[in-house]
């Protein structure tokens, strides 16, 4: 027997309620079960915000317990570095992360079986070689400019650029997710696990007795990043 929200309320709630939310929850129902294009959409849409609001949860309460266990100085070097490859890696993904939901959905409609492989492989290799290029001169660059840059910068942003190619390969598989209709593997890993890791390995490390500093913060925030996008790509693949 399947679910709905609507028959459940009119079952468990008062009948004046249950009459003045039953459109409500018929929307919910609708959203939730039907199997068109539209109701696919709605689904998409929810997991998304639901997703979306517990990530935010998870985000106050990391920043929360990254501050105290690092003090605020070293705090904002790891955010700093941390939003610096989010942004840089989003780049590096030189547009294919947006590209591929629009022409995924348009070669498997048109049985264009050939070309989908085609954008799938190349867009992985591209974003990939792309990245990793971009990392490499970003490292170069610090190195060569470090009698320029304060000396708590140059360690903490070398560190970060090793991670910048697995945050560009991840927003990569976010879009092939997306464009596969594929809420929770586009969004789950880059908004749910990857900081919940972040946040387990930081505090790992700081039993084994690491320094409470951005250095650690960055080295549990590459094998955060390495696990999470190696994850997405095993499920998403």
């Amino acid at each position: 027997m399947r679910f709905s929200a609507a028959t459940t309320a009119g079952r468990f709630l008062p009948q004046r309620l249950a009459l003045r939310i039953k459109p409500l929850l018929g929307r919910i129902d609708a959203v939730l079960f039907t199997a068109d294009e539209r109701g696919e959409a709605g689904r998409m849409s929810l997991i998304a915000f639901s997703i979306r609001i517990v990530s935010a949860v998870i985000a106050f309460v990391s920043q929360v317990l990254m501050a105290r266990w690092m003090g605020s100085f070293e705090y904002g070097i790891f955010v700093l570095v941390w939003v610096t490859m989010v942004i840089v890696g989003n780049l590096a993904c030189l547009g294919f992360h947006t590209s591929v939901i629009r022409f995924i959905p348009e070669y498997r409609e048109r049985n264009m079986l050939a070309e989908l492989r085609g954008i799938v492989l190349t867009s992985r290799l591209f974003v990939l070689v792309a990245s990793t290029a971009i990392a490499g001169l970003g490292a170069l660059g610090v190195w060569l400019l470090s009698p320029f840059i304060e000396n708590y910068y140059v360690v903490p942003f070398i560190l970060g650029l090793i991670c910048m190619p697995m945050i560009a390969m991840s927003d990569l598989l976010q879009g092939l997710a997306r464009a596969n209709s594929w809420a929770l593997f586009a969004l789950a890993p880059t908004y749910l696990v990857r900081p919940v890791l972040i946040l387990a390995l930081m505090a790992l490390m700081l039993q084994f007795g690491f320094a409470p500093d951005a250095r650690t913060a960055i080295f549990a925030s590459i094998a955060a990043a390495y696990a999470t996008t190696l994850g997405q790509l095993i499920g998403i693949t």
